[in-house]
This record gives structure tokens, sequence and C-alpha cells, in this order.
């Protein structure tokens, strides 16, 4: 569902993934059905037309957050498991109701947090699981990424979006610093900052220290109006400090799947970590992971109702911008 330029990259994937067909595109929008048809598969104007037409096993919603809700509400009821690009939503409510629709009919909700699905984070989170850093002290995190001139308009959804960056890139390190440590962020405090010559019209830079349960600080950083040409990867760079050592992510600014994984226990030369292999990388590792929880009939990893978890603390963190304090997590649960 929605092929503009990120959903054509989906469209393909799905088309020539393993163990999937796709059956059918929707999107009302001439140019992308023009595209749409290069695929060979029935193009539809309305999500309905389509569930009617081929009574899918997946929708995979690559629409802008604020139709997540409703096209889920309907996909949900009509049978389908799905799959949603990140936010899961807007705001928590839309969120839990999309939960709440999986619960009611039995079917799967799931994110598309394809970071997870990333060697090199896996990497840091079993560092992290098998004590290798001792106790966590802290964790750094920056994401630069200069987008002034790239694709995004200030008259499409990214460029109109209250938090953009927050909403449609700190998703990603937010969900992954949950994924690495096991632990949940209990409080926020962030600023962030418009530029002008960019082309957003809310603030696409931020600066925020998050807090785990267990008092570990995360310092995170994240632009998409990076000025001085110190772009990172996607990912991010990273560095996890612990009581025994060190472990830094960085690298893969051209190619994010290429970073590196280094480990330094404190007196001792650092090395290169080992990655582990994953039966699917990215987002064919969400597509994979969506089919073995179908099949196995269990909640998928990112589901929908974990990732609630992620959307409340990045909320809260757009909050502290606008109020300009402390935030606990939990004001934005409640």
């Amino acid at each position: 569902m929605g092929v503009g330029l990120w959903g054509q990259s989906w469209a393909e994937l799905v088309a020539r993934a393993r163990g999937f067909r796709l059956a059918g595109v929707v999107d009302a929008r001439a140019p992308a059905r023009v595209w749409s048809e290069r695929l060979g598969v029935p193009v539809h104007r309305r999500l309905e037309q389509a569930l009617r037409s081929h009574s899918p096993d997946v929708v995979l919603l690559v629409s802008p957050p604020t139709t997540h809700r409703p096209l889920a509400e309907t996909a949900l009821a009509a049978g389908a498991h799905v799959v949603t690009e990140k936010p899961l939503a807007p705001t928590l409510a839309d969120a839990e109701a999309i939960v709440a629709a999986a619960q009611e009919h039995g079917r799967i909700a799931m994110v598309a947090q394809n970071y997870r699905f990333r060697r090199q984070s896996r990497a840091l989170g079993e560092l992290v699981r098998d004590g290798k850093l001792g106790r966590l002290r802290a964790i750094r995190c920056e994401c630069r990424r200069d987008l002034r001139a790239a694709w995004i308009s200030p008259r499409d959804w990214r460029g109109r979006m209250p938090h953009p960056y927050l909403l449609d890139m700190a998703v990603h390190h937010v969900d992954l610093v949950r994924s690495i440590t096991g632990q949940e962020i209990v409080e926020v405090d962030g600023r962030s900052w418009t530029v002008a010559d960019s082309p957003f019209g809310h603030d696409p830079t931020v600066s925020a220290l998050l807090t785990l349960a267990d008092g570990t600080p995360v310092a995170y950083h994240g632009t998409w109006a990076e000025a001085l040409g110190r772009e990172t990867s996607w990912n991010g760079d990273w560095e996890l400090v612990g009581s025994r050592g060190r472990a830094t992510w960085t690298g893969g600014v051209q190619a994010a799947l290429r970073g590196t994984v280094a480990l330094e226990l404190f007196g001792q030369r650092p090395r290169r970590a080992s990655l582990p292999v994953l039966p699917a990388l990215d987002r064919l590792g969400v597509l994979e992971e969506a089919r073995r929880a179908i099949h196995a009939g269990d909640e998928p990893e990112c589901s929908a109702a974990d990732n609630l978890r992620t959307l409340a603390a990045v909320l809260a963190i757009a909050r502290s911008t606008e109020e300009r304090r402390a935030v606990r997590v939990e004001e934005i649960r409640a």
C-alpha cells in the first residue's frame, strides 16, 4: 500500500523475496500507477478493492504515518496480517488502536524496524548480553545526514510533518537502544531546532539525553541537515562503554550493511568483533520474521505491541523538545 519512492523499493523487494509473491499494489496517484504496471501485477486505487480481489496474507503499509491506523484496521478486519513502515503511528492512541485491532482479529501487526536485522546491531546486543563489556556505563550514538538537497520537498509529508527527524529517523536508533541493551528508556531530556536552508518545516536536528531503567545514560544526536561534511551511515556511529571495555559501530556510510563493530577490552588492543549469521538481513529480515511468526502462530520481533515502547520513547523526546524539560516515558504511556 503506497508506491512512492520507498514504496517502489519495497514492492520490488517483495517481488523477488523468497517465500513471497507480490499480489498487487495500491496507490491512487497516476505516476505511481504507471510505474506499478511495470511489475506486472494488478494496480488498485483503494485498499478495500485489493483486499476483495486478492485476499492477501499480508498487507505492507508504505504510506504516510497518518494513514497507518485506518489502513491497518481495514486490513486486519479483512483477515490480513499487517507489516507497517515506521513510525507505527503519529500518536500513541492510534498505535494502541492498531495493536487492539490485531488482537481482536487474531492477526499479526509488525513494524518494519529493519535496523534490528543488521549483523552489527545484533553483535552489539550479544556483547552486552554476554557481559563482555562488564557493567554498561554509557552509550553514545550520533547520526548525521544531509538531506537539504535530497528528494524531500517542503510540500511532501516529510517536509510538513512535526518532528520529522524524530518520527522518521530517530525511531530506528531509539528502537536499537532497547534491542541492544534489553532495557527500557524511562526518561528523556531533548532539544531540537529548525534549519532554515532545509526542506523541513519543523525541526530536522535533535540532541537528547536518554536514561535507561538501570540509570545508564544514552547521549543521542541526530540531524538531517549536516553541513560540516561529517556524515555517518544511516545506522549512526555508536559507542558503548562498560566497566571492562568499549564497543563501537562505525563505517557503512555508503553501504549501511558494511559497518564495522570493534571491541576494546581495557588494557588490550582493539579488535574486530565477529558478526552473527542471520537468516536474512535488513528488510528481507523483516519479511522473514513476519513469515516465521505467521507460520509459528506467535508474536514477531518488532510486533506493534512491543513497538509501543519505542514509539512512546520517541514521543517523549518530542514532548521534551516542545516543553524544554525532562519527560518520563510513563507520562506518554499514561
